[in-house]
């Protein structure tokens, strides 16, 4: 996902003034707390689906909150009810399509992965009393360790690819590495005793296909595989061959710049 950046041209009043109208429609008087608290030296939090959602703050959010909510929303409504098994959220972020799985899917286990010590705070508070365990690990290719790279414009936006990052900030903006843990598929099913996926949810900065090149077995007990494709990512290709190996249906949930939000499934969808 992206953010928005603060443009010094005279249109950014404009466009600064447009975004919180459009705040103000989504979440009502909640909007006030959003921009408020973090000057305040509080937490934000706004209500969504009758949920208290926490947030850390920071140039990203506004994007966020205008565009992603909803389409993790729908993510989660695409899920067929007849599918079995857990639900693995990976790269969970603040944990919003793993409240929402919860709700839907109460009598499921929801494994929210997400490796970010900036956001694990707020995913805790997000998901907690809910059918949700947080895997504090990064998905990736082996288990080990992998560079992690983060930007001071966003807490909210982290890839183990540098580029990925680069791609979204600005030349002087600072790109932060750290090292932190990382599990495959393989692992994380076998460790966690795994064995029937309903739902693998994949939103990873870019690092998709590498965390799915040697998942064959893990692929073969999921019924369906939630995507963003971006079609200017280099391994596009590769992922959208590999997916459709496994899963010969498919259907666009949120269409993106340059790609879409995509359901891959093993059954034809009946509605």
């Amino acid at each position: 996902m992206g953010y928005f950046s603060i443009s010094k041209n005279k249109n950014s009043m404009l466009g600064k003034i447009s975004r919180l109208l459009q705040l103000f429609k989504m979440y009502g008087t909640g909007a006030f707390r959003l921009i408020f608290n973090p000057l305040l030296g509080k937490e934000a939090w706004l209500m969504y689906e009758g949920e208290k959602i926490w947030l850390n703050f920071d140039k990203s959010t506004y994007y966020h909150l205008l565009h992603s909510t909803d389409k993790l929303k729908k993510l989660v409504e695409a899920i067929p009810a007849t599918s079995e098994g857990v639900i693995i959220d990976g790269g969970a972020n603040h944990g919003i399509f793993s409240l929402l799985a919860a709700r839907r899917f109460p009598e499921k286990t929801i494994y929210a992965v997400e490796p970010y010590g900036k956001v694990l705070p707020f995913l805790k508070k997000n998901v907690q009393g809910k059918n949700v365990k947080i895997i504090e690990k990064a998905l990736a290719a082996e288990d080990g360790e992998v560079a992690f790279f983060t930007s001071e414009v966003s807490d909210q936006m982290g890839s183990v690819i540098r580029e990925n990052v680069r791609e979204f900030i600005s030349e002087r903006d600072i790109i932060r590495e750290e090292r932190i843990p990382a599990v495959s598929l393989s692992s994380l099913v076998k460790q966690e005793g795994i064995s029937k996926i309903a739902a693998l949810k994949l939103d990873v900065q870019g690092a998709e296909f590498g965390i799915l090149q040697d998942a064959d077995e893990v692929l073969g007990m999921t019924d369906v595989l939630l995507l963003e494709v971006t079609l200017v990512e280099k391994s596009s290709i590769d992922l959208l061959e590999k997916a459709r190996k496994f899963f010969p249906f498919y259907k666009i949930v949120n269409p993106i710049i340059y790609g879409a939000d995509i359901l891959f499934a093993k059954r034809p969808f009946t509605s």
